[in-house]
Formats: structure tokens, C-alpha cells, sequence
């Protein structure tokens, strides 16, 4: 992809924030993260972003919370939610496509799962 997106990876595991933003950067996007739902929906309110990546458990405000809050403030917002493939709680993928949700993935992703699924959110 040519060109630079702005990215909020939104997720409460430091190492899944810093891998996801090194992957990003790598490829020229500009990259935001946040610890949780709640920081990352006020980074929301006052920066524009072409994709959000969302992870579904953290503390304070959940993925589907923050979803929520993001999609009120712009409806047409592109929004990756993603959890661990172990979850128990798969039925996340069903709550996503409701709150409006682009897509949703499962930890662990590869580089190019996560880079193909951003390159068609901003299609």
C-alpha cells in the first residue's frame, strides 16, 4: 500500500501495542496506541485515524465499548476488533458486526493478515 494511513491500535498488552505499531511503521503508517478503550477513544476525539485496531478484554472500557463510542462520533469510522483465538467468548465476532465493526481478527496475526485487512478497510 502507497499510501500513509493514520492507525490507533487500542489494546491493554504492551507488547501487542508495540508489535502492532513496529509492524505499522515499518510499513510508513503513523501510528497512536492506547492501553485501554477509554484512552483510546479520547485519542479518538481529538485526532482523525483512517483504521482503529481494537482488542475486545481490557480493563476499564472494553473493545466493544469503545466500538460503541467511536461509532457514535463517526459512523463511517473503520474498526478492526480483534481478541485471542483462545477466547472462550468467539461470540464476540456476532456483538462486532452489530456495533459495526469492519472486520474482526484472532491473535496471533501475521504481518500480512493484519496488513491485508487494513489495506481493505481503506478501500
Amino acid at each position: 500500500m502507497d499510501k500513509k494511513l493514520k492507525v490507533l491500535v487500542v489494546d491493554d498488552e504492551p507488547e501487542i501495542r508495540e508489535l502492532f505499531k513496529m509492524l505499522l511503521e515499518g510499513e510508513g503508517h503513523e501510528v497512536q496506541v492506547a492501553e485501554n478503550g477509554k484512552v483510546g477513544v479520547e485519542l479518538f476525539k481529538i485526532s482523525v485515524f483512517d483504521v482503529v485496531l481494537l482488542d475486545v478484554h481490557m480493563p476499564v472500557m472494553t473493545g466493544p465499548e469503545a466500538l460503541k463510542e467511536i461509532k457514535k462520533q463517526k459512523p463511517c469510522q473503520k474498526v478492526i476488533i480483534f481478541s485471542s483465538s483462545s477466547d472462550p467468548y468467539l461470540k464476540f465476532e456476532k456483538e462486532a458486526e452489530k456495533l459495526g465493526a469492519f472486520s474482526c481478527l484472532y491473535k496471533p496475526v501475521s504481518v500480512e493478515e493484519i496488513l491485508g485487512i487494513i489495506e481493505k478497510a481503506v478501500l
